[in-house]
Formats: structure tokens, C-alpha cells, sequence
């Protein structure tokens, strides 16, 4: 009886919940819940992320590539001191988890927080902008009749990736700013995550 309510419990609700999220949520509580602190600031951190970032130029400063630059970067430096300081990007996960400074479980956590994240902000998002007609929330400029097999998309992910970890490394480990350390480096990163989005507009969700 137990089983046949659950089954029905499920099916009524699996139509809507994203494909994947229940994996992703499964992730938080391997190893007894040791990494679920991880898990959470990843979720909320992209969470956030996605609200206030990729509402710039859309719903914020449409008209204005100044406003839409501030709002951008004011959203970067928000999601992440709201957040807790998390990676909100799997490559940069992957890149931590290669130098040494996460462990493999954990890496792959903060990965499945990241993906959760998305998959529950996404749907949100598109929703609000189809009821309240907004703008709705775009992807990267990707052609399909142009680039057909995606190669220009790849090598846009590859560079501003490449220089995204860049910019990282440099402003949290080889540049100190003294007492306004984080604020600095914080909006320095948000600039360039910006410059990056526009310097190479095929980049994906992930850049």
C-alpha cells in the first residue's frame, strides 16, 4: 500500500521536476552528509547567479550596456557573499579538484549543487518571463545553421573558460588588495566574467 502511494505520489509529480534534479539531490547526502554544506552554497550560489546575472542586458539594462555592466557585476559579488564563496562553475570544480584544493567527492558535490541549481532557476525564470512578458532568459548565441557541429560554440567555451580560470587564479592567489581584498578582486572577476560573455557570445551557461 505504502509503496503504491509513493508510486503515485511520484508519478504525479514527476512531469514537473527538471530531468536530473533528483540526482543532484541525491549527491548532498553521500558520505553521511559530510559534504552537504558544499552541496547547499553551490545550489543557492547558482541560484542566485543565474537571478541576478543573466537578468543583465535582458531585464536590467536593456538599453544601457553601462547598467546592464554594473548590474552584472553587482550581481556577481552578491551571489557569491550570499552564497558562501562557492564555484558556481563545474570547470572551475574540475580545475580546484586538478590543483589540489578539493578532494574528488567534493568536487563532485559542488558539481551536482551547481547542476540543481540551474535546473530549478532555469525553469523559474522561463516561466515568470512567458506569464509576466519579459524578455525571455537566452543561452548563448549559438548558430545552428552556420556552425552546424558546434565548433566555434566549443572554441568559445575552450578560451573564455581558459582565461575565466585565469582571471581566478590571479585575483584569489597572486594578487592581495589589501583590506579590500574581496570587494576588489570580486568585481574585478565580475568584469571579466562580463567581458568574456561578450568577447565570445557562443560560450554556454557554464562560462
Amino acid at each position: 500500500m505504502a509503496l503504491t502511494l509513493l508510486a503515485s505520489a511520484i508519478h504525479a509529480v514527476a512531469p514537473y521536476v527538471p530531468p536530473g534534479l533528483v540526482l543532484s539531490v541525491a549527491a548532498c547526502f553521500i558520505v553521511g552528509g559530510k559534504y552537504t554544506t558544499f552541496w547547499r552554497n553551490e545550489f543557492i550560489g547558482t541560484l542566485l547567479m543565474v537571478s541576478f546575472t543573466f537578468s543583465a542586458g535582458k531585464w536590467v539594462g536593456a538599453d544601457s550596456q553601462n547598467v546592464a555592466w554594473l548590474s552584472h557585476a553587482i550581481g556577481v559579488i552578491a551571489a557569491d557573499y550570499i552564497g558562501g564563496g562557492q564555484h558556481v562553475n563545474p570547470a572551475v570544480s574540475v580545475s580546484m579538484w586538478s590543483l589540489g584544493k578539493c578532494d574528488y567527492t567534493e568536487m563532485f558535490v559542488r558539481i551536482a549543487g551547481q547542476m540543481g541549481g540551474g535546473l530549478v532557476a532555469f525553469p523559474i525564470f522561463h516561466l515568470l518571463s512567458e506569464t509576466l512578458g519579459w524578455v525571455p532568459f537566452g543561452g548563448p548565441d549559438f548558430d545552428k545553421e552556420a556552425d552546424e557541429e558546434g565548433v566555434g560554440a566549443a572554441f568559445n567555451e575552450l578560451f573564455a573558460t581558459m582565461l575565466l580560470l585565469f582571471l581566478i587564479y590571479a585575483v584569489n592567489w597572486e594578487i592581495n588588495f589589501g583590506k579590500y581584498h574581496y570587494w576588489i578582486k570580486q568585481t574585478l572577476t565580475a568584469l571579466g566574467i562580463r567581458y568574456l560573455i561578450e568577447m565570445f557570445p557562443a560560450s554556454g551557461p557554464a562560462m
